[in-house]
């Protein structure tokens, strides 16, 4: 049985504000714990080594280091972590980019913050039947050991 009581997150985007509001509707959400950011694919490597997170939400088109190819990097060294890649309609995925073996949901900064709620409950059914669970049990809540 799992144990967690959060699903460990790191969020990666070069646009300040981006992360900011995306990390802020995470930190809202019951269960889910930002527990990183990045404004680089460098840094997103070096941090998900060290905290190896559930799953991380990164941006497609970053300096240094893109999101698709820091996703097949991590998906060699944390094979358990899920892949959330984004990017805006300015510059929209490509065939090649979806292509790619290593995200498991490609979604559009238009899409979010509602879609990638849906995205995440997908990718881990178990945290949405408790979200459920929990909203049914008016008054029972069970906060995560860390602020989230």
């Amino acid at each position: 049985m799992d144990t967690r009581t959060c699903i460990r997150v790191i969020v990666v985007d070069d646009s300040p504000q981006d992360l900011d509001a995306l990390c802020g509707f995470l930190k809202k959400q019951e269960r889910i714990e930002v527990v990183g950011t990045a404004k680089n694919g460098i840094q997103l490597i070096k941090i998900a080594k060290a905290l190896q997170p559930d799953l991380v939400i990164t941006e497609l088109h970053m300096p240094r280091l893109n999101g698709i190819e820091c996703t097949l990097r991590l998906r060699e060294v944390m094979p358990h972590t899920r892949f959330i890649v984004f990017t805006d309609m300015k510059e929209p995925f490509t065939e090649a980019d979806c292509g790619e073996p290593g995200a498991d949901f490609y979604l559009y900064k238009e899409q979010m913050p509602a879609r990638v709620l849906t995205a995440i409950y997908r990718l881990f059914p178990e945290w949405e039947r408790r979200a459920r669970d929990a909203a049914r049990r008016v008054g029972e809540r069970e906060p995560c050991p860390n602020p989230c």
